[in-house]
């Protein structure tokens, strides 16, 4: 039959357990303090109104009055940060029927607005976090919605280089003709 430690050896074990596990809950603690603190450093800071800059080119596009030539659609999506922003989505977003449909993945519900909805192109914002893209902000002029401000999703508006990264080497702003149209 073979013994187990003796009395001296089982205070000793007791104690290193013990010494080891005061130690693994301090570095716990330690690194969960320090992830907070990393964390309120690298938090965005709120977007940028860069309407004016002469680098996006957009205060030309500011201003002008717009209307839809098909249904869209009103929605609180998500950013990655956690903050929500009410959007005017083209109907790729929104309505199953489009062959081209893929819908925002934050996006809980949505409503309809009707074809001949008025909107006036506001401003240029640009996200101060992680990816930096730019957004076209709308003011909607009719329906229940009206004088609320939108952001818009970024299929209302022509390609790019600020929108549609990679795809267009233009500065110049301007609407995806199948969908907006002069009053």
């Amino acid at each position: 039959m073979q013994k187990g430690p003796s009395r001296f050896w089982q205070g000793v074990i007791a104690v290193v357990v013990l010494l080891a596990l005061i130690t693994f809950v301090t570095h716990r603690w330690q690194y969960s303090k320090a992830l907070k603190e990393i964390s309120k450093l690298y938090k965005p800071s709120p977007d940028t109104d860069v309407t004016s800059s002469p680098d996006y080119n957009f205060s030309q596009f500011s201003g002008t009055v717009w209307k839809t030539k098909v249904k869209t659609a009103v929605a609180e999506l998500n950013r990655y940060t956690g903050a929500k922003d009410v959007t005017l989505l083209a109907p790729v977003s929104f309505d199953d029927a489009d062959p081209k449909y893929r819908p925002p993945p934050t996006m809980k519900s949505f409503t309809v607005l009707p074809i001949g909805t008025r909107l006036r192109i506001e401003r240029l914002m640009k996200d101060n976090g992680a990816a930096g893209f730019v957004s076209a902000t709308a003011t909607l002029l009719d329906a229940t919605n009206s004088e609320s401000t939108v952001f818009l999703d970024p299929h209302f508006l022509a390609k790019n280089r600020f929108v549609w990264k990679g795809w267009s080497s233009s500065t110049n702003w301007d609407v995806d003709p199948d969908i907006l149209e002069k009053p």
